[in-house]
This record gives structure tokens, sequence and C-alpha cells, in this order.
């Protein structure tokens, strides 16, 4: 009979439990693997596609991503450090960005590096780790078993001399968490260890915040520097540019296609790329005709409830299309033109944090923001 409780026990404390800081971790790994890509892309474009190798053998960065992912792995296996999970994350976003750029080799029979298709699954890989980077900041529900993990991993501040007062007040808020744990035995580890904690001749640092906090500090002194005032009128300004920039596409696409059907004089004749998603596959091109009117229709339509003063719908509004661009417009961009849609990348993404933080700053209950 003990022996079966002990055994259910056991099955029972063996659940997942998210790493702390897990969602920075996740954070630094994608912008790597975003960056990596659009480094090596840029970089091979301006360099004319240079390779190392001989008539025979040709070392594709594909294997220089497939050693950093085996590294990162390394660091893992072997330091227990807590920048080891930092300097792991980096390496494997590297890793991957290097390794998933050749997927058009490794998807064709000719080794195709510039198979169309090959950006929008690089694309749709980085939005399914930018949907993982969500899910994993949005698990809340801090239990006595994750707050203990939380402690043991932080606690090797400790054997580095390099606790600080806020890491040390972190810990101890950790650790009164785990005192509510069912488990007698992690309820006393941890008021032992906030006893021990709480010893006035454990050696602390000057507190250093970290990049991550660095940067969020940043950005609000540079909000408070812009006041709300003006970051309205950069966001009603963002809205009427990618309405614009949407609308435009869409009709340059009519025309292209109009020109691609039946000449037209030269004078009115537009140097406007069509490519085989128009000429061949009108489902395509009237796909990403609706994508770009109904982009420009909602950043329209956000224009006007900022005007009437409905400003909460209209940011929902204006996020609204800025994702809907930043996920399926960009996809279908992405098979057109890889260093255009890179462009639109940039910039939906700058739409998107602007509204982020004008929604944050100015339409989030106070209680609700500092949670």
């Amino acid at each position: 009979m003990q022996q079966t409780t002990a055994k259910t026990s056991a099955s029972s404390t063996r659940k997942p439990v998210k790493r702390a800081g897990a969602e920075a971790y996740i954070f630094v790994s994608l912008t790597c693997f975003g960056l990596t890509v659009a480094v090596t892309r840029v970089y091979l474009e301006l360099t004319g596609y240079p390779q190392i190798g001989n008539s025979v053998l040709h070392f594709a960065h594909a294997l220089w991503g497939g050693l950093l992912l085996f590294l990162a792995t390394l660091v893992t296996l072997i330091l227990a450090n807590r920048w080891a999970f930092t300097l792991s994350a980096a390496l494997s976003g590297v890793g991957v960005g290097l390794f998933i750029d050749e997927v058009g080799k490794f998807i064709t029979q000719k080794n195709d590096y510039f198979f169309p298709p090959a950006a929008p699954i690089i694309y749709s890989a980085f939005l399914l780790m930018v949907l993982l980077f969500l899910l994993v900041r949005g698990a809340r529900g801090p239990s006595p078993r994750r707050s203990m993990y939380a402690v043991l991993t932080e606690f090797g501040e400790v054997l580095d001399s390099n606790l600080d007062a806020q890491e040390r007040a972190h810990l101890l808020a950790e650790l009164d968490n785990g005192r509510a744990s069912p488990d007698p035995h992690i309820a006393r580890l941890a008021v032992q260890l906030a006893a021990y904690l709480q010893d006035e001749t454990i050696p602390l640092v000057p507190y250093r915040p970290s990049y991550w906090v660095r940067g969020q500090r940043w950005l609000r002194a540079l909000g408070e520097k812009l006041g709300r005032r003006r970051h309205r009128l950069l966001v009603i300004w963002l809205l009427v540019l990618g309405s614009a920039a949407a609308l435009v596409v869409a009709v340059l696409l009519v025309l292209g296609a109009l020109a691609a059907m039946a000449p037209i004089p030269d004078m009115l004749t537009l140097n406007v790329t069509i490519d085989e998603t128009t000429t061949q596959h009108p489902t395509w091109f009237a796909v990403r005709l609706i994508l770009q009117l109904l982009v420009s229709v909602l950043y329209l339509v956000a224009l006007i409830r900022f005007w009437r003063g409905h400003e909460r719908g209209a940011v929902a509004t204006a996020l609204f299309a800025a994702l809907l661009a930043f996920t399926m417009v960009n996809l279908v961009n992405f098979y057109v033109s890889q260093f255009g849609a890179l462009a639109a990348f940039f910039t939906n993404l700058a739409t998107l944090l602007v509204l982020l933080a004008y929604r944050a700053w100015y339409l989030t209950p106070p209680d609700v923001a500092t949670e």
C-alpha cells in the first residue's frame, strides 16, 4: 500500500513546470532567428551568393546552423549557470536561422535555394515561434511547486556571489508562495531557505538591471518624453500611411494584372512586377488583393474611430489590421518578393509596437498594466 502511494506521489510530481524566465529565453532565440535569416539573405544578395568550398565540396550555411544547434544543446547539458540558458537561446536562434534559410534545397529535387515557397515556409516558422512566445508568456497561475522550482534555479546567484537586494526580495516572495505547498517537506524547505536568505550576513552586490529591464525602462522614458498627444499623432500618421500603402499595392496589382492580359499604350505603362501568383494562379492573386484591400479599409475605419474620439476601439481595430498585415499579408508577400516583404515586415512590426505601447501606456487600467 505504501509502495503504491509512493509511486502515485512520484508520478504526480513529474508534471512539467515552466522555467523561470522561459519567455525571455524564447524571445532571445526568436530575435536571433529572425535577424539571422534577414542578415543572411541580404548578405548573400549583396555579395553575389559566395560559396565556401571548391569544385567538389560545398559547405552550406545549413551545416553551420546545425553546428550551432549542437553547441546550444551542449551548453545546457554541461553548464548549470543561469547565463548558459541565454547563451543557448542565442545559439539556437542563430542555428535555426542558418539551417532553415536553406529549406528550399531540402524540399526540392534540384536543391533550389530560390524556390518561391521557401520564404513563406521560413516566415511561417517565425510566426509559429512568435505564437509559442505568446503562449509561454501568457502561462500564468503560479503554484507553490512552480515557485520552488524558480527559487532553486535562481539560487545559483547566491552560489555565484551575485545576489542583489531585488533578487533576494523576489526569492523571498516566491518562498512565501512555496510555504503554501500541500507537501509538508516542500513547505519546510521554503521556510528554511527563507530563513537563510533573511540572514543579514549574506553578501549582496549592487543592483544592476538586466538588458531586458533597461530596454523596458528606456522605452518607458521615451514614451514619457514623447507624450500622449505626440504618440497619438504618430499612431494616426502610421494608420494613414498603412491604409494608403495597402491601397496603392492593391491598385498596382489590378493595373499589373490588366497589363498582363491586354498590353496598354507606352504612355500608360507602369513598371509593375506581376509574378506567377498573378499570371498563373488567379486564386493567389485574388487572395492577395482581398487582403490588401481589407487592411486598407480596417486602417481607414480605425482613423474614423480616432476622429470620433473612440480611442480604445480605434486601437483595437488598428491592431487587428496590423496583425493581419503582419501575418497573412506578409506570408503571401514573401512568396512574391523576399526583400520587398522584409521592408513590409519591419514596417508592420514598428506599427504593431507603437500601437501596443499606446494601448499599454494610455488605455490599460493601472491595476491591469501592473499585473
